[in-house]
């Protein structure tokens, strides 16, 4: 249960991300399979709302932002192995982002760039923290 503690989350978005995409359009032959409206709402404003499957994807990593930062508020050796990690899930976004013709899209883009904040803040928060440790002791 603990080495699950210091698994990138945004790894498994990541995969569930490329197998999604991968299933739609492979297996409805779907060009743009970000684009499948999951939802539509008729709002008081009598205008419709659409939640597409790209923005479940963004929602998604956006609570998955908050849960890692979250994470690395703690102090631990586990959290250098974290942080380590942390780094190879952002560099495969990014090589996905570059080379995978499915991740050639905004919303991809967007769960990159969330990737890259979670490592830069992981790896600030935790120089914080070690700088406040450092200087209390």
């Amino acid at each position: 249960m603990q080495s699950l503690k210091s698994l990138p989350l945004f790894g498994v978005i990541l995969v569930m991300y490329m197998a999604v995409t991968a299933y739609f359009q492979y297996s409805l032959q779907s060009s743009f399979p970000m684009e499948i409206p999951l939802i539509t709402l008729k709002l008081p404003s009598k205008e419709f709302w659409i939640l597409y499957l790209r923005d479940v994807f963004v929602l998604i990593g956006l609570f998955t932002l908050f849960i890692e930062i979250l994470k690395s508020t703690s102090s631990s050796n586990k959290q250098v192995v974290e942080h380590i990690l942390s780094t190879f899930v952002f560099i495969f976004y990014m090589i996905a982002f570059l080379m995978a013709p499915m991740a050639a899209n905004s919303t991809f883009l967007i769960l990159c760039m969330m990737s890259l904040i979670d490592v830069v803040a992981g790896f600030s928060i935790s120089i914080a923290a070690a700088r406040r440790d450092l200087s209390v002791g």
